[in-house]
């Protein structure tokens, strides 16, 4: 059998899932808690994007997607980009992600090469360390 890479001895656990996991235990001794460990807001989505999000659904419109992102919004993206701060980006220059951590593990594993100097601002997400250590 295949050896897992030695780069994921690099990888730290999301510290942020452990301090959640503490949170709702204290939620649940009554504790008002405010979050802040997963970037989850502290409110429902509006009832216009639910409605929106239950009509996509109902029109079947509830499957992956093209890997780059749907091509309107990747256009609008763009636009919005040329508009507020003035980059001329074109719609096929856009890349959507199905995140922040797998947009940023993609782009520094694009761009990284190891001994490459890496800085990250500190106070950061905890896995900016851990993803920076197993380049």
């Amino acid at each position: 059998m295949p050896s897992i890479a030695t780069r994921i001895s690099q990888l730290t656990g999301e510290v942020a899932l452990a301090v959640f996991t503490r949170a709702k235990e204290l939620e649940k001794e009554g504790r008002s808690i405010i979050h802040l460990e997963l970037g989850e807001p502290d409110f429902h989505a509006a009832a216009p994007v639910v409605d929106a999000l239950r009509a996509a659904v109902a029109n079947g419109r509830d499957r992956y997607v093209a890997t780059r992102g749907i091509a309107p919004l990747r256009s609008a993206i763009a636009d919005y980009l040329k508009r507020t701060r003035k980059l001329d980006v074109a719609p096929d220059q856009v890349l959507v992600a199905p995140g922040c951590k797998m947009a940023l593990a993609l782009t520094m594993m694009a761009l990284i090469e190891p001994g490459d100097e890496v800085l990250y601002p500190d106070p950061s997400f905890p896995i900016y360390p851990s993803f920076t250590r197993s380049l």
